[in-house]
């Protein structure tokens, strides 16, 4: 009768270190879809912000490149024809930098004669002002002093758009960290209660070996069936102590050995 009660007992033993184990398994996984889908959910917001991005910096260098064709624009009708130009040309663009100035230039004879044009009135004084700003060296500085104003700005730009990257990067890795800093939480988590479990088994155990020795010093020892001998009745009750203390022995190791592998973890 003892002996069925062991193997009963071991078997709900058995059953019930197989449900922790079950437990500890749906919770690790639960856990793993929780954290993959928090990882998946990083992901987008990631590639969505890169997206964003992306299509901030194009609108930004399209911008920059409208300014720069427009500097260009206003630099080439401030400096006026180059050295190699006829005096035809000179004389049209500075024409074109009158006109600009709301009036208009002399005709081509008064220009050569150097006296006033009788047809537009007396506009002499102010077109060779504007002929000495655009052939005078002054207008040269001035016209490298907007080339390094727009370098300047393109520099300014390339370091605003390091420094976003590297914004970037540090919010990247402090995500990175967050979700490093969970997962190890939830591990140290399923360890302490998988540590929990073993111990709660060990201690079940130990009560019902417990119950078991008072049920064994509460039975009659002088009782013999007629069909067994005295000898051999004392034999397998030896034998079934022997098996009662193997079998507690190798299930206290057995939660040990569990009890430092997850410390180690």
């Amino acid at each position: 009768m003892s002996s069925s009660i062991t193997n009963d007992l071991t078997k709900w033993n058995d059953e019930q270190i197989c449900e922790h184990k079950d437990d500890d398994n749906k919770l690790f996984e639960k856990k793993s879809a929780e954290c993959r889908r928090r990882m998946k959910a990083w992901k987008e917001a990631e590639h969505q912000r890169v997206e964003e991005e992306m299509k901030r910096r194009a609108e930004a260098e399209a911008k920059a490149k409208a300014y720069t064709e427009e500097v260009v624009q206003a630099q080439s009708s401030v400096s006026g024809p180059s050295k190699g130009k006829q005096p035809k040309a000179a004389v049209s663009g500075a024409a074109e930098v009158v006109e600009q100035a709301g009036s208009l230039a002399p005709c081509y004879g008064c220009l050569g004669a150097g006296v006033a044009c009788k047809w537009l009135g007396d506009i002499q004084s102010m077109w060779w002002r504007k002929w000495e700003e655009v052939m005078s060296p002054w207008a040269r500085k001035k016209k490298a002093w907007t080339q390094s104003l727009v370098v300047d700005d393109d520099d300014e730009y390339e370091e605003e758009a390091e420094d976003e990257e590297v914004k970037e990067e540090r919010d990247a890795l402090g995500v990175l960290t967050e979700v490093l800093a969970v997962v190890v939480v939830e591990m140290w988590d399923m360890a302490a209660a998988r540590r929990r479990a073993a111990e709660e088994s060990c201690a079940q155990l130990e009560r019902m070996l417990g119950i078991l020795e008072e049920i064994q010093g509460c039975l009659d020892l002088e009782y013999a069936p007629d069909e067994l001998e005295v000898g051999s009745e004392e034999e397998f009750e030896e034998e079934e102590v022997v098996e009662v203390a193997e079998e507690r022995e190798a299930l206290k190791g057995r939660s040990e050995e569990e009890a430092e592998v997850d410390k180690s973890v």
